[in-house]
């Protein structure tokens, strides 16, 4: 039985300022599609579509990408992706290859099915450029710095694309404002140097020209004057077009996509075109989300606040304790993640006092990708009711994480929303991960207290938590 999950993506469209829900390997039809021409070869075609699911996986949440951030809580932007369009878009570009390059795509896909670019277990930045006209680079020489598998191959493949030797004319005024520069104003008596041109120029004290050398050969100034009938033997020159000729195109990263075409035209495959491009990679089968355990590979600490005999926790009217409400949620809690599939901790799982500092080590060590501590809030005037949430200042994905629990907590327990606002706690500050300090109700509060002591509702307080984390991920 396949209990894997179509895997969907957030995407975070610019143009209309929302986010969006894409199923995983539509997603790499459109860029397969942006980035490539169609009628390349179908290795060179595969070999494409890895390349960007490997760079779209290694972006999303659930795979422990860092996604758009921003607080905008989407995997990938479409402003990352600028020819990226919808496959009925084609319609018109394609025309009578249509449906035959929906057919390709199709097949590119399901060939290289969850198959993305390793090296030593992690997610590789698979770069890439349209043709490199002889040699990649090393990645220092680009971006300055050293990555392992961007290393310079040679690459005869692309002598024959279209970019391989072009040329650019450009006015000396557009060079001018293009790179803030100023070129010296032309006079009839000063040299202005060009190299294996004009050189060796010797003038008189009038500033009129005696000899130079042209291409490598001497004239006088009267041979000059005369030969290109110029009105005078004082005379400058200064070109008004420069002439910028270019081999290749792009910044030589990574994959030369024409080169990979040429590779697979003369037989090879596409994995063969990946190892060549990218150094000592591996090409692998990444695991789906599955429907019993989405949230596997993820780690989670849970801090059950207070504990002890002397703790400072609060106390209700009817001498219920926060430390033991926390510990009983928390071990709920515990149980509903694991089901899903991820991996707990907790600082404490029995009732015992353990030191702030200990429960900050503790979290630190572990380095989850969340740490949640529990508690409950009381105050004087017993109206005051409701959950609160607190995330340290600047830490984006702990708000999000905060907005997807409260959000649950309101809709399936009641528990009034009093907000996801930052705050200066010791445990807050000290976790050095995404941190949350969530207030489950008020014991000073007759409703929260029913709802607290009540096993059913500790159950669904849990279940909230978990079920926050999982809409966060997915």
């Amino acid at each position: 039985m396949n209990n894997s999950v179509e895997l969907y993506i957030k995407v975070y469209d610019v143009l209309n300022k929302e986010v969006k829900q894409m199923e995983l390997e539509e997603l790499i039809k459109e860029l397969v599609a942006a980035t490539m021409p169609l009628t390349f070869h179908i290795e060179s075609l595969k070999s494409q579509a890895v390349i960007m699911r490997t760079n779209i996986m290694r972006q999303m949440k659930i795979y422990g990408g860092k996604g758009v951030g921003k607080g905008i809580g989407a995997d990938i932007s479409t402003d990352y992706y600028p020819n990226l369009m919808p496959l009925e878009s084609y319609n018109e570009v394609w025309g009578k290859d249509y449906f035959n390059n929906l057919e390709i795509l199709n097949r590119v896909t399901e060939e290289t099915e969850a198959q993305v670019i390793f090296l030593q277990d992690k997610l590789i930045e698979a770069r890439f450029h349209p043709v490199c006209g002889g040699s990649t680079e090393n990645s220092e020489n680009v971006d300055g710095n050293i990555v392992n598998y961007l290393r310079k191959v040679l690459c005869n493949y692309c002598k024959e694309a279209v970019y391989y030797k072009e040329y650019k004319d450009i006015t000396l005024d557009e060079i001018e404002k293009k790179l803030g520069v100023r070129f010296i104003k032309t006079l009839p008596i000063k040299n202005m140097a060009i190299e294996e041109m004009f050189d060796n120029i010797t003038r008189d004290e009038e500033g009129r020209v005696v000899k130079l050398s042209i291409a490598g050969k001497e004239f006088s100034g009267k041979e000059v004057m005369e030969l290109l009938e110029l009105n005078s033997t004082r005379f400058s020159w200064r070109p008004e077009k420069i002439r910028f000729y270019t081999r290749g195109k792009g910044d030589g990263l990574g994959l030369c996509l024409y080169g990979s075409n040429e590779m697979a035209c003369r037989g090879k495959k596409y994995d063969e075109i990946i190892k060549y491009y990218y150094t000592g990679v591996s090409i692998e089968k990444i695991e789906k989300v599955s429907i019993n355990c989405p949230l596997k590979g993820k780690d989670i600490v849970i801090d059950p606040g207070h504990g002890g005999d002397n703790c400072s926790d609060y106390r209700s009217s009817t001498g219920h304790r926060e430390k033991d409400i926390c510990l009983d949620i928390c071990n709920l809690l515990k149980e509903s993640l694991e089901s899903l599939g991820a991996k707990v901790y907790m600082t404490r799982s029995e009732d015992v006092n353990v030191p702030l500092s200990e429960r900050a080590y503790y979290a630190n060590k572990i380095q989850p990708q969340f740490f949640l501590t529990i508690h409950q809030n009381y105050y004087s005037e017993p109206s005051i009711s409701g959950a609160e949430i607190y995330y340290y200042r600047g830490d984006i994905e702990a708000m999000l994480l905060g907005q997807k629990i409260m959000e649950q907590i309101n809709n399936r327990v009641g528990l009034i929303n009093r907000g996801v606002r930052p705050a200066d706690f010791y445990l807050l500050r000290d976790v050095k991960v995404s941190s949350l300090h969530i207030e489950l109700g008020y014991l000073s509060n007759d409703n929260d207290l029913k709802l607290l002591t009540d096993d059913m509702t500790k159950k669904d307080l849990a279940e909230s938590i978990a079920k926050g984390l999982l809409s966060y991920y997915l």
